[in-house]
């Protein structure tokens, strides 16, 4: 985008997504209570996202302890906040396609090394953003978001990236580990001016920090060049398309579409005619605990705009 009015409209409603998500992360992390339902927790935070004045980019993601993304209940999941667990909250919004993504780790309880956990996955994330420039490789964020976290006596989790976005596109492309390998110093691709893009750090003590495919999860997205060949399905997927800007989508959202007792059958249909795929739940299979920090920046010539700055509930 070289179109000065276009640049100018693109930050400002990124700037407008920015601060609504950040204003929406905050309430939901304001939530997170011992004994707290997590449907309750996300569908009240998906509401603050409209009543703001956007749209949910994504569902809210709320992942426990060893689980690190893509966890958000279904329309009939009971589970509660545990007394002692680490909370990751995971919320974008967008204006127009223009998308915010941001994330914060919510301890519960008083655990001295879960909260170091969570100052080492925003000491990572601080080191990004100032570390961040145009013409700058991936390569060198990365070595300051994995030189911070190890400082604190914690390990990236390697297979879990920040990433670039645009409009109506939450992964664009270009992903920034946590981790610098000395193979991709001169490889990586180079940050430019205006891109944007998503930093979330995640960490751990675990001795095999990468995240496995735990079991199916409650997210989908859409497969952008397949239909069904059924015309009833046909006409409820093109209603899908625009109701859910063609962004990942929970199977409870489906609830305002067709009932209830048929969402879980429509949703396998259109997987298995390949119109959609299931965003597993991503974690640790030794169980160690996780936690997250995340913001979105637009990269400038001299550092970089955090359009989720931080802002009281």
């Amino acid at each position: 985008m070289t179109d000065p009015k276009k640049i100018m409209m693109a930050r400002k409603k990124l700037l407008q997504a920015g601060k609504i998500a950040s204003k929406a992360l905050a309430f939901t992390c304001g939530l997170v209570k011992p004994s707290a339902s997590l449907l309750d927790i996300v569908e009240a935070g998906e509401t603050k996202i409209k009543e703001l004045g956007a749209q949910p980019a994504f569902p809210i993601n709320i992942s426990m302890n060893h689980h690190a993304a893509h966890y958000t209940p279904s329309q009939e999941d009971d589970t509660t906040v545990p007394e002692r667990a680490l909370v990751k909250v995971d919320l974008g919004a967008h204006i127009d396609g223009y998308i915010a993504d941001n994330a914060l780790t919510v301890l519960v309880g008083n655990d001295e090394k879960l909260q170091t956990l969570v100052k080492a996955a925003e000491a990572g994330l601080q080191a990004a953003i100032h570390t961040i420039r145009a013409g700058l490789r991936v390569w060198n964020v990365s070595k300051a978001i994995s030189e911070a976290m190890r400082k604190l006596k914690t390990r990236p989790i390697e297979n879990l990236t920040g990433h670039s976005i645009e409009m109506f596109n939450l992964h664009a492309g270009i992903s920034v580990p946590a981790v610098a390998r000395s193979s991709e110093r001169f490889a990586s691709p180079r940050l430019k001016d205006h891109m944007v893009v998503a930093i979330e750090p995640f960490a751990t003590y675990s001795q095999n920090p990468r995240v496995e495919n735990l079991e199916p999860g409650h997210i989908f997205g859409f497969a952008r060049s397949r239909n069904p060949g059924n015309a009833k399905l046909r006409s409820l997927f093109s209603q899908m398309k625009v109701k859910f800007a063609q962004l990942p989508f929970a199977s409870r959202w489906m609830a305002e579409l067709i009932p209830t007792d048929q969402i879980s059958l429509t949703l396998n249909r259109l997987r298995k005619e390949g119109c959609i795929h299931n965003y597993p739940l991503l974690g640790l299979r030794d169980r160690s605990f996780i936690a997250q920090a995340e913001h979105t920046v637009i990269v400038e010539r001299n550092g970089c705009i955090v359009t989720t700055k931080r802002h009281k509930k």
